[in-house]
């Protein structure tokens, strides 16, 4: 089934980890049905005359999806074209004629829920665009997740469309699949398969070759979390700043890959040549058990894109039932009670539906890729450190969960080759090395400040001051000897919070509101704050000592005191970033 030749709609995403990708696609598969030509791209990946052609065209639609990253900031791949959207030349009616609309997704427990969202929405109107339906805003913090909100969002949208470009046929089935994105075919025995990287990132993306110096345990072996110091020598100069992150893109283990080619019977065509046409990041020929290691995340937890997949593709009268529950709208409670909650992986999924497969052909369609991931960087020049915890917890699931990449650093082997980049991070220390600086990082969040103090070492800086909370001063206080050497030395104020040591626990937050006659004065001479760590509790918590501070100290009220510290983060004189 064709789409009308007229009938060209626009769907584009900026995504960081995969879930603006895979609801574009979703959008996608929707427009098909409806006899659209879909064009689903990043937005880096269009030519910018792209969005001027499609104002012009005869259904002048152009739907876009973007994650947010950071403290607000653009995922990655759309970058390019918002710098290019924010050129002051661009004149008010640029794109007049468009019609467009966005939906975003986000976490609103962070203060900048859906910023990058809201942001291209405004910046699309004051171009002359007109919005046919209000931002959709998804929300991981929906007991259904992002689908809470875009599951009738969707409904809008295709209403308002159809609306704008009237079909002239009713849309196809939900069990009508269209044909594959990308091509993959099987070239069997007599084709030599080149000697295979373990990552194509481009080289003209800033990604540069280092290799694994260190990898030493910085917590007691007795303790329940495993943190880890990793190093990577970069094989050619690469330079960042304090507050930089380190971005890599991990592999999946070989008993998983095995596990994942045996589910899917394609144990006995694993290393043979396949060729593979329009996909990022993939060789033109290579083997499943590459894509396997390398590129498919097969140990994620599969979206309901997955499943609707699965659905289509099975034989199984009872497993294709199942499935369909699991994809569709009113099985959303289910969806979360058997697969999000748990945590269950795709792996685990293959093996409770043994009778249910994707074809070859519809392999990079159907399976996630594996996403990079950005850790702060420890050091400020010459090597890149980085302070890891192993992401190891119990669900429902008789075997533990693991993060795919901390797990692959941990059993990382010394000397082992590693593509690296550098990414600008969220936090920056001052010009001015006689600004006071405050840093509150419990935990990991200790990470990017230890390479804020050894800049602030080597300017001679005075006001150094860290705020530092772990269980117990004896398991977990990380980099304990280095601290205390610098504070010894008097290049730092150091302020330990040891939880567990003690019948009442203690938090960084309660060595605030004893440091506060300390504090307010800083905060008086410019003091910049920086938080980093755990997002559940300790943002707003340390952020809320902060607030009893400057009440006290400033004699304000509540609100006022509020209103200050807001101030502070408006300036940039009080920066966060934290995780989840």
């Amino acid at each position: 089934m064709e789409s009308d030749a007229a009938r060209r709609i626009l769907v584009l995403y900026g995504s960081q980890t995969g879930y603006a990708e895979d609801t574009a696609r979703r959008i996608g598969r929707q427009a098909w049905r409806r006899h659209f030509s879909a064009n689903v791209q990043a937005m880096d990946a269009i030519d910018r005359r792209t969005l001027f052609d499609q104002a012009l065209a005869p259904c002048p639609v152009a739907v876009f999806v973007c994650s947010t990253t950071g403290q607000g900031a653009a995922p990655d791949n759309m970058r390019r074209l918002w710098r290019f959207l924010l050129r002051k030349t661009l004149p008010a009616d640029a794109l007049q004629g468009l019609q467009f609309a966005v939906f975003g997704l986000g976490d609103s427990s962070y203060k900048e829920y859906n910023f990058a969202a809201k942001r291209l929405f405004r910046r699309l109107v004051q171009l002359g665009a007109e919005p046919v339906v209000e931002r959709g805003d998804g929300d991981d913090q929906h007991y259904l997740g992002v689908d809470g909100a875009l599951d009738p969002w969707l409904t809008s949208l295709w209403d308002a469309v159809d609306k704008i470009c009237p079909a002239s046929k009713p849309p196809l089935d939900v069990d009508t699949m269209p044909p594959p994105m990308f091509g993959v075919e099987l070239l069997g025995n007599e084709v030599v398969v080149p000697e295979q990287p373990a990552a194509v990132d481009g080289a003209g993306d800033g990604w540069f070759d280092a290799r694994m110096a260190v990898n030493e345990r910085l917590t007691t072996e007795d303790h329940f979390q495993d943190v880890r110091r990793i190093r990577f020598d970069p094989l050619v100069e690469a330079k960042w700043e304090p507050g930089d992150w380190a971005v890599l893109r991990p592999s999946n283990s070989a008993a998983f890959v095995d596990e994942f080619l045996h589910l899917m019977a394609w144990h006995g065509i694993a290393d043979q040549a396949l060729a593979v046409r329009g996909a990022i990041n993939v060789p033109c020929t290579t083997t499943l058990r590459w894509l396997a290691t390398h590129h498919l995340d097969v140990t994620a937890v599969p979206r309901r894109s997955f499943f609707e997949h699965l659905w289509y593709f099975s034989k199984h009268k009872d497993e294709r039932e199942r499935l369909g529950e699991l994809a569709s709208s009113a099985g959303q409670d289910d969806l979360l009670a058997y697969c999000m909650r748990p945590r269950r992986t795709l792996i685990e999924v293959l093996a409770d539906f043994p009778n249910s497969r994707v074809p070859l052909e519809y392999l990079l369609d159907v399976f996630p890729t594996i996403a990079t991931r950005a850790f702060s960087i420890s050091s400020d020049a010459h090597v890149v450190d980085l302070t890891v915890a192993v992401v190891r917890y119990k669900t429902l699931m008789h075997v533990p969960r693991t993060g795919l990449c901390t797990r692959w650093l941990a059993h990382m082997r010394l000397g082992r080759l590693v593509r690296l980049r550098v990414e600008r991070g969220t936090m920056r220390l001052p010009d001015d090395p006689e600004t006071p600086v405050v840093m509150v990082g419990p935990g990991t969040g200790i990470a990017a400040f230890m390479a804020f103090i050894r800049r602030r070492v080597q300017q001679r800086a005075a006001n150094t001051h860290l705020f530092f909370g772990c269980r117990s001063e004896h398991a977990d206080f990380l980099y304990a000897d280095r601290l205390q050497a610098w504070a010894n030395a008097g290049f730092l104020h150091l302020y330990c919070a040891f939880s567990r040591d003690q019948p009442q626990r203690i938090y960084v937050q309660q060595r605030i509101a004893e440091n506060a006659a300390v504090l307010w004065p800083l905060l008086q001479q410019g003091a910049i704050v920086y938080v980093s760590g755990n997002a559940r509790q300790m943002p707003q918590d340390v952020r809320s000592a902060f607030v009893d501070v400057v009440e006290d100290g400033g004699a304000m009220d509540r609100a006022m005191a509020d209103d200050y510290v807001r101030g502070m983060q408006r300036s940039g004189r009080y920066q966060e970033e934290c995780w989840f």
